[in-house]
């Protein structure tokens, strides 16, 4: 009797991934629902963009939301500046925001990923406090406090759909992060992705077979920023106004907090870590009492819990085909 081939259950598994995309907002079809939806595609490409540095490359930044927020704000003005375009120009808004999000892993990221461990994460940290300081210094861009409003109806209905609902809203969503999903797992599958791995775990050895630490690490570094440009400006379409919290060290702690609980060693655990985190970040506004104790009874479970992508677990630290 012959065994399945691991492929045949990767497709099954995308299959599956697909088909609650699609049945999950007529399951709840309520628009508080929808939007809860929404949030949590828009914070699933983050904590998997998220993860491309952590758990692939080893790269805790402490930064991350810095490259979701302002490619939020040129996803904002971008919608300003289209009102009138049609429908249609508001599909493209999200790959803006992803190109928006590669300039900005370009940038920072060249001073980033100069350093490794520790080094990294501090030089991260002191991007995202730089750019929260600056949202006050420049308002003509940032909005001052009050941040940026925008529409995401953008004119003429294409075929019909203006995604002035909700609904329309999820769906886009939807086919964006199952896109962002599949093209940040075929990346795992690359030369690239595998290198990293192995720079992650033996930055030495890889140097000595000839390939420079830097370099990969600033490649990965600009691909996770373009996917958290994506999720920023999913976000800015979501709610239709960016503010300083977008660019704050508290969405950067989510985001971090998120995958970990998800699971780093595994491809699909950022996913159900977003998903477990924004529910609970939604019952703690409802019931701020139980809200607390379900947050902190998760997380005590996720650090006492045996965990198979834990350092001396004896499995290996990260596994991206592992559903």
């Amino acid at each position: 009797m012959t065994a399945a081939h691991p492929s045949s259950h990767a497709k099954w598994v995308w299959l599956l991934f697909a088909l609650v995309l699609i049945v999950a907002p007529l399951l709840f079809p309520q628009s508080a629902a929808l939007s809860i939806l929404s949030q949590c595609g828009s914070m699933m490409i983050l904590a998997l963009s998220f993860n491309m540095l952590l758990g692939q490359s080893g790269m805790l930044s402490f930064g991350h939301a810095l490259y979701a927020g302002l490619p939020a704000f040129a996803a904002a003005h971008a919608m300003n500046r289209l009102a009138g375009a049609g429908a249609a120009a508001l599909l493209f808004v999200p790959l803006l925001g992803g190109l928006a999000g590669l300039a900005c892993g370009a940038l920072f990221g060249y001073v980033t990923t100069r350093k490794s461990g520790t080094a990294l994460s501090m030089i991260s940290l002191a991007l995202v406090e730089m750019a929260a300081a600056a949202v006050l210094m420049f308002p003509a861009w940032f909005g001052g406090e009050s941040g940026v409003s925008t529409d995401r109806v953008l004119g003429t209905p294409l075929f019909g759909i203006d995604f002035a609902s909700p609904l329309q809203v999820y769906y886009l969503i939807a086919f964006w992060l199952f896109v962002s999903c599949a093209a940040m797992y075929a990346l795992t599958r690359t030369p690239l992705g595998r290198i990293a791995n192995a720079v992650r775990d033996n930055p030495e050895r890889a140097a000595f077979v000839g390939h420079d630490p830097r370099r990969v690490r600033y490649l990965m570094f600009m691909l996770a920023a373009f996917f958290a440009g994506i999720g920023g400006a999913l976000g800015a379409i979501n709610f239709e106004i960016v503010s300083a919290e977008n660019l704050g060290l508290l969405r950067s702690a989510q985001i971090l907090l998120f995958t970990f609980i998800g699971g780093i060693g595994y491809f699909f655990g950022p996913l159900l870590g977003a998903l477990v985190g924004v529910l609970f970040l939604d019952c703690y506004r409802l019931t701020p009492e139980a809200g607390s104790y379900i947050w902190a009874c998760c997380l005590l479970a996720s650090c006492c819990l045996p965990r198979a992508d834990w350092p001396g677990s004896g499995s290996e630290p990260c596994r991206p085909g592992a559903g």
